[in-house]
């Protein structure tokens, strides 16, 4: 109730910013026009690894050397971790020494296999003479089946145990752990001394030589976004960074119906790791936009105006609707004001003369 008196007050104020008033003196102005701009979306993303694995045990076997930990740095091919490998390699040998004694067989069974075709020719040239018995021929015949199918049967076996061998020595393998790509540890799921079991994980590294930042855009900017050409980083630090390959996920998400956008970038940016957060700026072409001078605003209240003088000299207040900042000397107009209009530049000297006008 006590505040009731300030109403005429502020409605006399308000009329002395909309009704048209002839200002005395010469205002600057700018034509109202719609301008050629790059059309630019920016949107919040993250930073993500482009290899970032979990490496785990494919054997059961005791820890017996951490080479790396937490935050250690490791080259591509090293040696994360060893297991106990005395088994593995015993196994090697032993499967090595039954091969080494095939191998002996076969040498001797393919010696008995060339006695045997001679045999088999000397006497079928034989029986052609007829010097020798039938019986003699298909005895000479049987032995030299009998050794034609013992020399296959070592071949075979040959064959078996060279398969054991790789089989044994892949076993052997991966008893070392080895670094898939260069990258830092950031997670030690073991202890030395510790068992491993088969899929048990052990470390969690992750390569900060590519990186790519991950954004989510709405699905109506979809067309655009496939032929956006270029796509900026901006980093919290005031760091720009320019983009390299954009790549669109083929799906949306069920619940916000958005589309993952993935953006490529160089490699070993400094102070830059996963899960930092950023803003992706794309460049989808060009847009025609109304634009005013930042100057030319006029803000009361709730209310965003401008002052516009008409074609007679009059002034009158125009509320408009903004958009975005387009440069730091221009806004986006979206709604309000009609192209040709003169907006004046100086909101402040604007004011100014209505009221002085006013008081005159």
């Amino acid at each position: 109730m006590k505040y009731y008196f300030l109403l005429p007050l502020i409605l006399s104020l308000l009329m002395m910013f909309v009704s048209p008033v002839h200002a005395a003196g010469k205002l600057e102005t700018v034509a109202v026009e719609s301008k050629i701009f790059p059309k630019l979306e920016v949107f919040d993303s993250v930073i993500e690894a482009v290899h970032q694995s979990t490496v785990s045990s494919r054997i059961a076997a005791e820890v017996i050397e951490l080479n790396f930990d937490v935050n250690d740095y490791v080259p591509r091919g090293a040696v994360i971790l060893r297991f106990r490998d005395d088994e593995f390699r015993a196994r090697v040998a032993q499967i090595e020494a039954s091969l080494l004694a095939d191998k002996a067989q076969n040498r001797e069974a393919v010696a008995r296999q060339k006695e045997a075709d001679s045999e088999f020719v000397r006497v079928r040239r034989l029986f052609q003479k007829k010097l020798i018995s039938q019986a003699a021929l298909d005895k000479a015949t049987a032995d030299l089946s009998s050794s034609n199918a013992q020399v296959q049967a070592i071949k075979a076996q040959i064959k078996s145990r060279n398969a054991q061998l790789d089989e044994a020595n892949v076993l052997l393998s991966y008893t070392q752990i080895i670094a898939p790509y260069s990258g830092v540890v950031t997670d030690r799921f073991i202890e030395l001394g510790e068992m491993a079991s088969p899929g048990q994980p052990l470390m969690t590294g992750v390569s900060l030589q590519e990186l790519r930042a991950v954004t989510a855009i709405p699905q109506y900017l979809l067309p655009a976004m496939i032929d956006a050409n270029r796509a900026i980083l901006f980093l919290e630090d005031g760091r720009q960074v320019k983009g390299g390959k954009i790549t669109i996920i083929p799906t949306a998400d069920i619940q916000s119906h958005s589309i993952k956008v993935r953006v490529t970038l160089p490699n070993n940016i400094s102070q830059l790791y996963p899960g930092m957060y950023s803003k992706l700026q794309f460049d989808l072409g060009e847009e025609n936009i109304t634009v005013i001078p930042q100057t030319a605003i006029v803000q009361r209240s709730e209310v965003t105006g401008v002052y516009v003088q008409l074609a007679d000299g009059q002034i009158v207040f125009r509320q408009i609707r903004l958009g975005r900042t387009i440069t730091e000397q221009q806004r986006e107009v979206l709604a309000g004001l009609g192209q040709g209009e003169n907006v004046i530049i100086d909101s402040y000297a604007a004011t100014r003369a209505l009221i002085k006008a006013r008081s005159q």
